[in-house]
């Protein structure tokens, strides 16, 4: 017996169906083809949960493809544009140029030097004196040392977005690197062997790098031969683009702002005064006269005569004139503040906008906060140059010396760290102050403190050694106590000043 539907009740909203099952009819081809193609011209994210998703009239689209891999949206034109106009930037705007030099100073300052760290602590010397020595002339020019070649290559990340090392030899068969631009590597033929001038292989690792010669060709480099420097920020990414690119056209509207309201200050300068008349024009004698005679035949004063008694300049005006002084108010404050604006976003995700440019509007506190973040952009600075250019560099050099029998074989030759200039600071006595509390109670070590200075560990306790012995030597030789050599208030204490003898006998 089949179960009747239920009957709507008066307070029901709309009466419930007869009969619940729902037959689905299949529509022509013709109508799955139009539905088909009215999907794709349609916004996918319509009425979607994400209002950020969502179309709107007032609202612009934003530019660009469907999500796809970074190295389809960095495409060869795209990129090329991208270093044109940044290069422009960095030799024409102040701002830029004070970004690019502050991230290459802070981050390389006078080198970043390696430092090995074999078991074998002579051949970790002789190695290191062996970098020193070849790291003198490194470059194939022989024109930049290898400190100059850490600027050049921090220089170039934020300029163009990336830097190539080519492994090379000098004619004499010595290591060599061989500075490579951005615009040296690529693929003017467009053919589909290479990504923007880089060869892949099936998994996307790197096989060779296409050089530009000047003479039109090219010649395909060995992904072994070459270092690629550059800011990941992307893993579908095969090139970069420069560091300093979001903030091209905010710095390209500043320029171009700046010249105009110059130009209209030097145009409100060249106005001195302005002739205010009812008549709405000028007589052809001119805008006012020095003249004895005025207008309906009044007799005037004669100005020649007030200015020999009064000094100074005078006019005479007709009674409908007035010369006014003109003031101009440009550039006004809201124009600086624009500029400032559009400054402080350049400068975002490069450094702090009061790092570089003005830091009068900040306390103390703020000043610590930009510092500090200042400071972990010079030390990720870092890291990108030491993993993807110091350390190979090392293996290079250091491998040649093994081969070539300039350095015997140790275990672990390639083990190397890197020690970094001196971290920025903004209270260095009070830091100094608490690294030798640190130090004192052990919570930091004495590497740890020699790291943060920019020098090696081994080398300074040396060094301090050889002092010691030296003054160990000297107190022997001249018979003096070792106080008055070294130590707390060397000399001052266990000698008299001059004149306290003859003053202590007088009194005594």
């Amino acid at each position: 017996m089949r179960p009747r539907a239920a009957r709507p009740r008066s307070g029901d909203l709309r009466p419930a169906p007869h009969d619940r099952r729902f037959k689905r009819r299949r529509l022509p081809p013709q109508m799955n083809r139009l539905l088909a193609i009215a999907s794709r011209l349609l916004p996918r994210a319509w009425f979607g949960p994400y209002e950020s998703a969502n179309p709107s009239p007032r609202r612009g689209r934003v530019p660009g493809s469907a999500p796809r891999d970074a190295k389809l949206d960095l495409t060869p034109g795209i990129r090329s544009e991208l270093v044109r106009r940044s290069r422009y930037l960095q030799k024409n705007s102040g701002f830029v140029r004070e970004l690019v030099g502050n991230m290459a100073i802070y981050s390389t300052g006078d080198g970043i030097k390696p430092q090995a760290q074999s078991p074998d602590q002579e051949w970790n010397r002789a190695a290191e004196e062996h970098f020193a020595n070849w790291s003198a002339r490194c470059e194939v020019t022989g024109r930049f040392s290898f400190e100059e070649c850490q600027s050049l290559v921090c220089r170039g990340i934020d300029v163009d977005g990336e830097y190539f090392i080519h492994k090379t030899r000098d004619p004499l068969g010595r290591p060599a690197l061989q500075l490579i631009e951005a615009h040296r590597i690529g693929d003017e033929a467009g053919g589909a062997e290479t990504v923007d001038g880089i060869g892949l292989d099936a998994v996307g690792a790197p096989v060779f790098y296409r050089l530009l010669l000047d003479d039109g060709t090219h010649r395909d480099l060995s992904a072994s031969d070459v270092l690629h420097v550059f800011e990941p920020e992307s893993v579908s990414a095969v090139r970069n683009p420069a560091t300093i690119q979001h903030s091209i056209n905010h710095i390209l509207d500043e320029i171009e702002l700046l010249a105009l309201e110059k130009h209209a200050v030097k145009d409100n300068a060249d106005v001195a005064r302005v002739l205010k008349t009812a008549r709405g024009k000028v007589d052809g004698d001119g805008d006012f006269s020095l003249g004895s005679g005025t207008a309906g035949g009044q007799e005037a004063s004669d100005p020649a005569a007030l200015q020999r008694i009064v000094g100074g300049k005078l006019v005479a005006l007709k009674p409908d004139e007035s010369l006014d002084s003109f003031q101009s108010n440009r550039p006004s404050p809201t124009f600086t503040g624009f500029l400032e604006h559009l400054r402080r976003d350049s400068a975002l995700g490069v450094l702090p906008f009061e790092f570089a440019a003005d830091s009068s509007k900040i306390g103390g506190a703020g000043v610590r906060l930009v510092v500090a973040k200042a400071d972990r952009r010079f030390s990720f600075r870092q890291l990108i140059l030491i993993q993807r250019f110091i350390r190979p560099v090392w293996a290079f050099v250091i491998a040649d010396a093994i081969r070539t029998g300039a350095l015997p074989f140790v275990k672990n030759w390639h083990r190397v760290s890197a020690t970094t200039p001196r971290r920025i600071t903004v209270d260095a006595g009070r830091e100094a102050q608490q690294n030798r509390a640190d130090v004192e109670m052990g919570l930091k070590t004495l590497s740890e403190h020699f790291a943060e200075q920019g020098m090696d560990f081994e080398e300074e306790m040396r060094i301090r050694a050889q002092n010691a012995r030296r003054i160990l030597d000297l107190a022997a030789e001249y018979n003096v106590p070792i106080e008055m050599l070294w130590g707390p208030g060397a000399g001052t204490n266990a000698t008299p000043a001059v004149g306290e003898v003859d003053a202590a006998a007088n009194f005594g």
